[in-house]
């Protein structure tokens, strides 16, 4: 009788896991996009974009994000007119009219408008669809730590870090000890930013040790979030009771707090007459994890300040919002605003604040920031990265070389030196150096190297161009995953050894 019942027993145990095997086949069947792993193809010719980028590892970022929201992705490359390009795809149909049909359905699920259905036939030429994970493009570099002020790497480690963000647009501002070097900061303070109205780079940088902003996108809806941090100055000017003390979490630390952000506050404020104001006190813990807290305790507070949101008179329906926040050591002001973002959302974000490694999480800030040298002597001025766009091309006339550049970040990094002046150094990410050859030498030098004026040279064992002056405009040559560009600036006096010379003191591997 008792293994008569543990039979029975066995046997409900396994229709009961067979049922559950066979539910969880359905919900897989059931997600968007599921069709047996069928890819787009001649027989099945039709399918949903969800995205197209340059790097193959922000794809993979956007097909596990789409994965996560119930909706089937694959990824396949194509090399076009304009450079190998990352498509994610979701779901193959043979008609026009199913394809249609999961459009829709992929757009109520993803809360995406913009889809783009694919015919096969229009990409099949050089069209990659079962891309290997050893794709030549390496994540992530292995550099030592720049030769930099320690005040900035504390300042890129305060920025939030959110997985479904890329940084489209950043810049970092060193700022003087003293004002009267201001001018020596000038690239620094004419760098484009998006502060909020009222709010100069210039002022700022007078008043601060730092200056960081970031410009975050959605990898898949592609809503932006400007997030600018600043580090005050002990003797930052703005008056405070007990002001000599700010360093040391006063007893009033609230209400100085709030005599900080009320002073930018009403710098937007006084930019002009809306025909709506409104300047609310606000409270944003950002309580760090454990780990963070022991190495930086004094980061463990909350932020108070204000929201301001005022209404321009031109633009009827459209309300501005900025956040002006004051952390309780009084050493450190943040700046956010969005067009597209809700106030909810950018207090979600805000409140990650120190709780990661900043910036450092984000690979495309990484892989160059990481490559400034490990010792230099020359003062940092600023650094900036950009995603390039279509105007970047259009500016070079649509030369084929410039094209394949769209879809990649540059950055460029200022410099000063008692007798170079001023010179910066520009890096072009293109992810590998097959790429990088094939830009550079195959298109960009043969266009170049006839034009009167320059003269091609060796650098780090590559072939480069240098113009012909006595204090050359640029120095530019190819180096693993970058085109690398080396500049004096206004006024800069670095001779082609100088320039020869920094380019050997990056960490380029």
């Amino acid at each position: 009788m008792k293994k008569i019942q543990l039979i029975l027993i066995l046997f409900a145990i396994t229709f009961s896991s067979c049922n559950r095997i066979q539910e969880l086949k359905e919900k897989i069947k059931n997600k968007i996009g599921f069709n047996d792993e069928i890819k787009i193809s001649e027989k099945v010719p039709y399918s949903i974009q969800i995205k197209e980028l340059r790097s193959y590892y922000k794809a993979k970022d956007i097909e596990e994000r789409a994965e996560r929201k119930g909706v089937d992705a694959y990824i396949v490359s194509e090399e076009s007119s304009d450079g190998i390009w990352y498509r994610i795809l979701s779901g193959a149909e043979e008609s026009i009219i199913k394809i249609e049909e999961l459009k829709n359905e992929i757009q109520s699920k993803l809360s995406i408008d913009n889809l783009e259905i694919i015919n096969y036939k229009n990409i099949r030429e050089n069209l990659v669809v079962n891309i290997n994970d050893n794709v030549e493009e390496s994540k992530r570099i292995n550099s030592k730590k720049p030769d930099l002020p320690n005040k900035l790497f504390s300042l890129i480690e305060k920025f939030p870090r959110d997985d479904n963000f890329i940084v489209k647009n950043f810049f970092l501002v060193n700022c003087p000890d003293s004002v009267k070097n201001i001018r020596k900061y000038k690239v620094g303070y004419n760098l484009q930013n998006d502060l909020p109205r009222g709010i100069s780079l210039k002022m700022l940088m007078k008043k601060s040790k730092c200056i960081a902003e970031v410009i975050y996108e959605d990898n898949l809806f592609g809503d932006k979030l400007t997030i600018d941090i600043v580090t005050l100055k002990k003797n930052h000017g703005i008056e405070l009771e007990n002001l000599q003390k700010a360093t040391f979490l006063p007893s009033n630390k609230k209400v100085n707090q709030l005599k900080i952000a009320d002073y930018f506050a009403e710098k937007i404020l006084s930019t002009g007459e809306y025909s709506f104001e409104e300047k609310a006190k606000i409270k944003i813990s950002s309580k760090f994890s454990p780990l963070k807290s022991i190495l930086l305790s004094n980061d463990n507070q909350n932020f108070y300040g204000y929201k301001v949101t005022i209404k321009p008179k031109k633009n009827k329906d459209i309300f501005r919002t900025y956040f002006i926040l004051v952390s309780e050591d009084l050493s450190t002001v943040v700046f956010s605003q969005s067009t597209e973002k809700s106030d909810e959302e950018i207090i979600e974000i805000i409140k990650q604040i120190g709780k990661s490694n900043g910036l450092n999480d984000y690979d495309e800030f990484y892989n160059s920031f990481y490559t400034l040298p490990s010792r230099i002597n020359d003062e940092f001025i600023c650094f900036s990265t950009e995603k390039l766009t279509s105007r970047y091309a259009k500016e070079r006339r649509n030369a084929e070389w410039s094209k394949k550049m769209v879809g990649h970040w540059v950055t460029s990094a200022h410099f000063y030196g008692e007798k170079t002046r001023n010179w910066s150094v520009s890096l072009f990410d293109l992810l590998n150096d097959e790429k990088v050859n094939y830009i550079y030498e195959n298109l960009y030098l043969k266009t170049k190297r006839n034009e009167s004026g320059v003269k091609e040279i060796g650098v780090r064992d590559r072939t480069g161009l240098i113009d012909l002056n006595r204090y050359p405009n640029e120095l530019s040559f190819p180096a693993s995953r970058f085109v690398v560009s080396i500049n004096n600036g206004n006024g800069g006096k670095s001779k082609e050894s100088n320039l020869i010379n920094i380019g050997n003191l990056l960490q380029l591997k």
